[in-house]
């Protein structure tokens, strides 16, 4: 009678362990499909939840300031006028040091988080640097005057500005380069490490990829993965986001 007790209690111990292991399975248990696909069953799956961590929320576009500087449009269709001076330029430290040192200035944040962009890039293991940011209008007027006397206007008018419609005269932009494509401007900089971090973390740091790839019938140039924009952080966070060009973003498209 002693053992028939110890064995009815163990046969009971064991029924209670198999509920209880059950029980856990119709929680959090798998699924197999006819193909072969492990899916979730039972659990949070149950009221539409895979368990995964939701995605970021989106971010709502920031209300817009037109008269704010750093929302300054200078394109083909908004010029800036022959005498027009942004102020607050400061001179930029990282550059490349066989361009124009009059073209080192950038307008105050933006030189300041420039600066604050080249060094994070250099902690990733990314050397980035200023070719051209500032140009006065006469300085445009001589490279705009250079391109046409050798590609003819059309052809200049796709990669340059007319004097006037550049936004380096704003003081809030800049073309960077790096040693990987030789410190050149060209569009394989896009595919270069340094480019394809720049695309991905400069909005991180109030910039924007001013001239993306497939928008050129917007901003009216080519593709130009050197030119960065400053607009400040939270709208180019949004820019970022929505893959939109700077004309988009403030609805002037004219």
């Amino acid at each position: 009678m002693k053992y028939d007790k110890i064995r009815f209690l163990c046969l009971l111990l064991c029924v209670m362990l198999a509920m209880s292991l059950f029980a856990a399975c119709g929680e959090n248990g798998t699924e197999q499909t006819d193909d072969g696909q492990q899916i979730a069953v039972g659990g949070d799956s149950q009221n539409g939840n895979s368990g995964k961590e939701p995605d970021d929320e989106k971010l709502s576009k920031p209300e817009i300031d037109l008269d704010d500087p750093y929302m300054l449009l200078v394109n083909k269709t908004h010029p800036v006028g022959k005498d027009y001076k942004p102020e607050g330029l400061k001179e930029i430290k990282y550059f490349a040091s066989d361009r124009d040192a009059s073209t080192r200035y950038m307008v105050g944040d933006a030189a300041d988080n420039f600066h604050l962009l080249v060094e994070k890039a250099a902690e990733a293991g990314h050397e980035i640097v200023m070719t051209t940011a500032y140009r006065s209008y006469g300085f445009q007027t001589i490279l705009w005057n250079n391109y046409v006397a050798k590609h003819g206007e059309e052809e200049a008018n796709i990669f340059s500005a007319r004097p006037g419609e550049s936004e380096h005269q704003s003081g809030l932009c800049t073309d960077v380069s790096s040693p990987s494509v030789n410190y050149q401007l060209t569009t394989e900089y896009g595919q270069s490490p340094e480019g394809k971090w720049l695309s991905e973390h400069a909005h991180e740091y109030g910039f924007i990829i001013r001239y993306p790839e497939g928008k050129e019938d917007l901003t009216g140039y080519q593709y130009e993965p050197w030119h960065i924009r400053y607009v400040g952080k939270e709208a180019a966070a949004y820019i970022y986001q929505e893959q939109i060009t700077l004309e988009e973003y403030l609805g002037i498209l004219d």
